[in-house]
């Protein structure tokens, strides 16, 4: 049995070191089945003329850097959002111009090179086939297929420069020269700036910086010394970069409402940043913040993988598993070398996350899926080691926990006791029992039999082997063959599920291509109202495209005098409120008309009503303004149906 260097623990065989190994015909073979999956990416995207949702933010921000020098929309400067993506964008403009196209075939490239990246990385620190079987099971899925065809997003390029970043990491360490590592400690700096540009949540790579450095001070100074002369530079210039752009005066607040858009320390001691009329939160309630991110972002991995919804019950089998395993693996990673840069990257990163009061999105989780699966397979690694060499412990430490989940799931099944507020867990709740319930039993020979009962069950298993020919056909054998046709499976289901959604995207009438309300309200203020009106929506970016008025934001705030107020600083002469079927914040945008409307019926008048929007003109307290009363007269004159408007906006 081999042994974890720089420590006397047995360990199960893995590549015999790591670090740089040769290229072989294997990866040749993974970086084309990537490319092929990219490929696919690029050339079924979207084809909308035009961008239908808030990512058009990045877009028109972009095409303000190069024509204004200015960072921002509609004469606001963005000082939440790093520049970093708008200006690869920008980029992008000067070659090829202000194209929705252009920008989302770009988003596939980021993809293609951040699993490339990823390949490179894990290769490094897994068998081959579990760093291929990693990348491919995840670029294969219709998650990542979606955002790289139908969003212009951060998360593409996020993929791809930490991966990168923690590859030339390796690379810097154990460069042997002065020029190399001048030109390795270039790349990562260059790197690590493009990341915190791109986004914040890359301070986390300074972070694991800091935290190696540490470590290896306190268990070996003559390598810290190495490693601070390697890393130094670089965790000091990143600080730099991001206290630059902290440095910035932040935006003027256009209302008193907690939460965004304020800075991220502010926005963590809400409740809930999509409701913030939640309030504030309390100590006790972080604890239960933590549980309910991680298993969200562990229900989340199982839909990516699995290419199906799965509940995020904290009884389910397909959550709470995955997740204990990947808290397994990552300490088995760690413990005792005191872990690698991706390690703690890891840590820190979804240390971030775990603390966000918001929804978990999915954007913010894939750039960090290649790891998460890395540490999921390094726990059964570690459960597999444990059962070998510590049976009682994990036995002793398994079982009552099994017992619980057991428990849990069986209420679940019945839709009672513990689970009566839940739905009923159907075939997931079902497996979930049986596996708890197995497991259980398992866990208790072990806390009974130790080291005996690994005797047992090897001899019982002895009976099932045979051979055949020249091959030893043997349970753990055909239990890989299973476990590698199931990822086959799932690749080629994926690969089905995303020639599915292309074709989709390639379909001008389907409902991928089809115009949101907030689109269609901004043509209709585009196409009716005077130019300088104002106007207040829920999204932003997506009036202010369509529209090109200036657009005030609509807070999510049910408070009618706080709105009124407001709305009467800022001068707002038009209330966009759309009918969500999903509201990101909360409360919706009709939820928080209402009471105002009530509370002020005779300073608005109804402009416009569809199914999907309504467009009030809001009254001043004194006579109405030529230009409002030319806006109401042509309205009493009949207005075109808004149906039309989206029409036009597939043909342009």
């Amino acid at each position: 049995m081999e042994r974890t260097r720089g420590s006397g623990q047995p360990s199960f065989p893995t590549q015999p070191e790591e670090g740089l190994s040769p290229l072989r015909l294997a990866d040749i073979a993974v970086f084309g089945l990537i490319l092929a999956f990219g490929a696919l990416q690029f050339f079924y995207y979207e084809r909308a003329a035009d961008f239908l949702h808030e990512d058009v933010f990045y877009a028109d921000a972009a095409r303000s850097l190069v024509q204004h020098g200015f960072y921002g929309i509609d004469g606001h400067p963005e000082t939440n959002q790093p520049p970093g993506f708008p200006a690869i964008l920008a980029m992008l403009f000067l070659v090829g111009g202000y194209s929705h196209s252009l920008f989302q075939r770009a988003m596939a490239v980021f993809e293609t090179l951040g699993f490339l990246a990823s390949y490179e990385l894990l290769r490094r620190k897994a068998p081959r086939i579990v760093a291929a079987a990693i990348c491919l099971l995840l670029i294969s899925s219709g998650t990542y297929f979606s955002f790289a065809t139908r969003s212009v997003s951060p998360s593409s390029p996020y993929l791809f420069t930490p991966m990168s970043a923690l590859l030339v990491a390796e690379q810097l360490e154990t460069a042997a020269s002065p020029r190399s590592r001048f030109a390795w400690g270039a790349l990562l700096t260059a790197l690590c700036a493009a990341s915190l540009m791109i986004a914040s949540a890359a301070v986390a790579l300074l972070a694991a910086m800091g935290i190696r450095i540490g470590i290896t001070f306190v268990r070996n100074r003559r390598l810290a010394a190495a490693r601070v002369r390697a890393l130094l530079p670089v965790l000091l210039f990143g600080i730099a970069v991001q206290g630059l752009w902290m440095h910035r005066q932040p935006a003027p607040l256009e209302w008193s409402v907690p939460g965004y858009p304020r800075s991220y320390l502010s926005q963590l001691m809400l409740k809930n940043g999509n409701d913030p009329e939640l309030g504030m939160a309390t100590l006790r309630e972080i604890p239960v913040r933590v549980v309910h991110n991680a298993l969200d972002d562990t229900g989340l991995l199982g839909q990516v993988l699995l290419h199906r919804g799965i509940d995020e019950a904290w009884m389910s089998a397909a959550v709470v598993g995955p997740l204990l395993l990947i808290l397994l693996g990552w300490g088995y990673s760690v413990w005792p070398s005191g872990g690698g840069l991706h390690d703690w990257y890891f840590a820190a990163y979804e240390f971030i996350y775990l603390l966000w009061p918001w929804n978990v999105e999915t954007r913010f989780f894939l750039p960090i899926a290649p790891l998460a699966c890395f540490y999921l397979w390094s726990g059964v690694r570690a459960v597999g080691f444990l059962a070998r060499n510590k049976p009682r412990l994990l036995g002793a430490a398994w079982l009552p926990a099994s017992v619980v989940l057991a428990i849990g799931a069986w209420y679940w099944t019945q839709g009672s006791g513990i689970a009566r507020h839940m739905l009923r867990g159907g075939l997931q709740g079902e497996i979930s029992f049986l596996t708890w319930l197995l497991s259980a039993i398992v866990a208790a020979l072990m806390a009974w039999a130790s080291s005996a009962w690994l005797a047992r069950t090897f001899l019982w298993l002895q009976c099932f082997s045979h051979r055949q020919g020249a091959l030893r056909i043997t349970p753990m054998r055909v239990s890989q063959l299973l476990v590698g046709v199931a990822a086959i499976g799932l690749i080629i289901t994926g690969l089905e599920q995303q020639i599915a959604l292309g074709r989709d995207n390639m379909n001008l009438n389907s409902v991928v291509n089809s115009v949101p309300a907030d689109a269609e309200a901004g043509m209709w203020i585009a196409s009716h109202t005077d130019s300088n009106a104002v106007v207040m929506a829920r999204l932003v970016p997506t009036d202010y495209h369509y529209s090109g008025r200036r657009v005030v934001w609509f807070p999510p705030s049910s408070n009618p005098q706080l709105l009124i107020e407001g709305i009467r600083r800022l001068k707002v002469d038009y209330v966009v409120v759309v009918h969500r079927q999903y509201s990101y914040y909360l409360p919706p945008d009709d939820d928080c008309f209402a009471p105002l409307l009530a509370a002020y019926p005779e300073a608005f008048h109804l402009a416009i009503q569809t199914p999907e929007f309504r467009i009030f003109l809001v009254r001043r307290p004194r006579q109405l303004s030529p230009r409002v009363r030319s806006t109401v007269l042509e309205r009493d004159r009949g207005l075109p149906r808004v149906e039309r408007l989206g029409q036009s906006v597939r043909g342009r």
